[in-house]
């Protein structure tokens, strides 16, 4: 079965390169996914029935023709609504980026409980990090679910990008917030101001001329929704937390101890957001 960290999954195996993530998110945006996907993606077909559609062209009509799939099978499958997962790997397969066999041990692998993709990224990048392997457990579980918050709140695919982050500062907006009490987190997004304008258009589901106080504000209630989300997540592990209020702040680099830079790559940009145990300066 798929996930919807399935394209950090691709990402993080190869499938999908750091050169072409930009270029195959968003057409995932539009894809519609074929038979063949939608029955890996459910875990219908085994590698040896694979094997027997490969070097055929249509790979639905072999499906139908070679009765590898039931007719209620196939109308379930064709009733569902496309997941993103399944809309990524099509365009995958369109791309030649990866086989059918290939596809369907990816969505097998990624959906095993133990498997946390964004978390593993960000433990990467971490680790690349002087002394500041213990927060990669912290920053990692916090990135996925800013990650799921994106792909929930603003209707888009989002990866991490393991590579250095090398923000550009100037025309750059952010927006941070910090928590405190039984653990100390910091989260900001730094953006140039198309992107921060895209991010809080789709948030607050308005359009906006260009990034004024209203943009401003969706983007900083943005942030305390998912820092709200986190506190909770806590408080069920017995982690006491409260919310500072959010900053905003123009053209500023921030600073604060076991800071962080992790690059977030979008349907419709990327941005960095940077991690911290203590409030940001800028």
């Amino acid at each position: 079965m798929g996930n919807r960290y399935f394209s950090q999954y691709l990402l993080n195996a190869g499938v999908l390169e750091i050169s072409n993530i930009g270029h195959i998110m968003p057409k995932s945006t539009n894809a519609v996914p074929q038979l063949p996907i939608l029955a890996v993606e459910k875990g219908l077909l085994s590698d040896e029935q694979i094997d027997e559609l490969t070097g055929m062209e249509d790979l639905t009509k072999a499906l139908t023709d070679k009765s590898i799939l039931s007719d209620d099978q196939i109308k379930a499958l064709q009733n569902e609504v496309p997941s993103r997962s399944a809309r990524m790997a099509q365009v995958v397969l369109d791309e030649r980026l990866a086989d059918l066999k290939t596809l369907n041990r990816c969505f097998r692998e990624s959906g095993e409980e133990e498997v946390h993709p964004v978390v593993a990224a960000v433990k990467k990048i971490v680790s690349t990090y002087d002394d500041l392997n213990p927060v990669g457990e912290v920053y990692g579980e916090y990135a996925e679910l800013f990650v799921g918050a994106l792909q929930r709140f603003m209707n888009t695919d989002a990866v991490v990008v393991t590579e250095p982050a090398e923000p550009v500062i100037e025309d750059s907006i952010i927006v941070s917030q910090s928590m405190g009490g039984a653990l100390s987190l910091s989260a900001a997004i730094l953006s140039k101001s198309d992107v921060f304008l895209e991010m809080a258009e789709r948030y607050s589901d308005e359009a906006f001329p260009e990034v004024d106080e209203m943009a401003e504000d969706s983007l900083a209630e943005f942030m305390n929704v998912i820092n709200g989300l986190y506190i909770v997540e806590q408080s069920v592990k017995a982690v006491d937390m409260d919310l500072d209020m959010p900053k905003i702040g123009r053209s500023a680099c921030p600073m604060a101890s076991s800071l962080v830079a992790v690059r977030i790559v979008t349907e419709f940009g990327s941005f960095v957001l940077y991690l911290a145990e203590d409030d940001f300066i800028y």
